[in-house]
């Protein structure tokens, strides 16, 4: 039985709200180490979840595995879209909790079987939550709310290796683009070049050592801005400032 037809008919003690986390589509390039014999489409990759904000306390959806497919695969790229198999997940929390998970940002993290031999990196997440809510009127469980979320690439962990010249193109380009920050709103949208998988979380990491927050643009953002002539990918911050305008 899918997520959506457990969400919508599991009992929701009183009191509780429930919030349906759903993941719709999973965009990956992937480096595999070797071709010869370990094929992307054939493998059994595994999705992590994690939140922004400490929900361990609420539900324990953020310390299991789940399982993915391959939605679509293009042909002759090393690129990948998979789904998870349940469509997303579930959980019943107090009403004072709603806020702390409603405005957290979520982070996934896509692990291969052959882990030593595969990688996954992340481009894209399709995601949205989705407020649920008994209603004793006509005995069903309804959706009173949705929020589409963005995607934040995954931060660089201390598992991650890169090479001198991976480090220093990362440092050159974050260079040029605090040149290019208005002083006046402490931000700045440039166009960085992170074709290379592991490139973004290199660059989110070092340029947030340095005191600035970098993410990338939004596929409607960056269309408007071809429109006018604008080539960009992402945009800059200096921390202090984007903190204080989130508060």
């Amino acid at each position: 039985m899918g997520i959506n037809m457990t969400a919508f008919q599991q009992p929701i003690q009183e009191g509780l709200i429930r919030i349906l986390l759903r993941v719709s589509e999973i965009e990956c390039e992937i480096e595999n180490d070797a071709p010869d014999f370990v094929f992307p489409i054939m493998d059994h990759p595994k999705l992590k979840l994690n939140a922004e904000s400490d929900l361990s306390g609420i539900t324990d959806v953020f310390n299991k595995d789940y399982e993915l497919k391959v939605k679509e695969a293009e042909t002759g790229r090393h690129t990948l879209t998979l789904e998870m198999a349940e469509g997303g997940v579930w959980f019943d929390i107090e009403m004072e909790k709603v806020k702390d998970v409603w405005l957290s940002d979520y982070q996934f993290y896509v692990e291969s079987e052959k882990p030593r031999y595969l990688k996954y990196f992340i481009k894209n997440v399709k995601h949205e939550l989705e407020w649920l809510q008994y209603n004793p009127l006509n005995n069903t469980i309804q959706s009173l709310s949705n929020i589409k979320k963005a995607f934040s690439v995954p931060a660089v962990s201390m598992k991650d290796s890169f090479t001198g010249s991976e480090i220093m193109m990362c440092v050159d380009m974050i260079s040029k683009a605090i040149h290019k920050i208005d002083v006046r709103f402490g931000s700045a949208m440039v166009k960085l070049n992170t074709d290379k998988p592991n490139i973004e979380s290199l660059l989110i990491g070092v340029a947030e050592r340095l005191g600035y927050l970098i993410e990338p643009l939004e596929e409607e953002i960056i269309t408007k801005e071809k429109s006018k002539g604008n080539s960009v990918s992402h945009i800059i911050q200096l921390k202090c400032l984007a903190h204080k305008s989130k508060n």
